[in-house]
């Protein structure tokens, strides 16, 4: 519309503005609620992880340098402490799930295979990290695979192979290919072990040890 004096230029802007005025206020509160929001929340969300990585470095701390050695009583419940702290306070950060991994592996080093088999259970039951985030397939199938090789040792190898046949093993397939071999091995299935043996060679996993599970069985 043209007009013929400023004043009714005026007057229409007037107008516009009372019939939506209020409309325009509340619409830019929302985008700016939204984007500030969004801010708070991600900053937040660094802040929280932030703190559960160093709660997850003082775990590692204590016992890392400790692989291949026996873990005594003071140092478990020190890490086994730290670990809840992460599972109640920070369960939807990534470290809750690194520790539970961390602690499967205390556990196993004690031989204590149902409790080491709970933690990545715990994992695998609890991939959701809240606000539709979820752990990556990385970590998903590296738990998986521990989990396997736990129950085999539990004496469990047809759950080991239900285990790794659950889910695509994707850029696991050699690892997944491994432990099904030693599952084999455990159930006697001798003709099969070779197979998943031979297929884990072909991707090129771990090849000097699966070479050595070959010729044992082979011998």
């Amino acid at each position: 519309m043209v007009y013929d004096t400023d004043e009714e230029q005026i007057e229409a802007l007037k107008d516009w503005w009372d019939e939506n005025g209020t409309s325009v206020i509340v619409g830019i509160i929302l985008v700016l609620a939204v984007l500030f929001g969004s801010r708070y929340w991600q900053s937040s969300q660094d802040s929280t992880a932030e703190i559960a990585s160093d709660i997850y470095t003082q775990m590692t701390t204590g016992v890392q340098a400790n692989v291949d050695l026996d873990i005594d009583d003071e140092e478990l419940n020190s890490a086994f402490n730290l670990h809840n702290e992460l599972k109640t306070n920070f369960v939807n950060t990534v470290y809750s799930r690194y520790s539970a991994l961390l602690m499967a592996r205390l556990y196993v080093q004690r031989n204590e295979l149902d409790n080491a088999a709970s933690e990545l259970q715990w994992v695998l039951d609890n991939p959701g990290l809240g606000f539709l985030k979820s752990i990556d397939d990385e970590l998903a199938l590296t738990t998986r695979a521990r989990l396997a090789r736990v129950v085999i040792a539990q004496g469990d190898a047809e759950a080991a192979l239900q285990l790794l046949n659950e889910v695509e093993s994707g850029a696991f397939a050699g690892v997944f290919a491994e432990i099904a071999g030693d599952a084999y091995v455990e159930l006697g299935r001798l003709q099969e072990a070779i197979d998943a043996y031979q297929t884990a060679l072909s991707i090129g996993t771990n090849a000097e040890v699966v070479e050595l599970k070959l010729n044992d069985i082979r011998s």
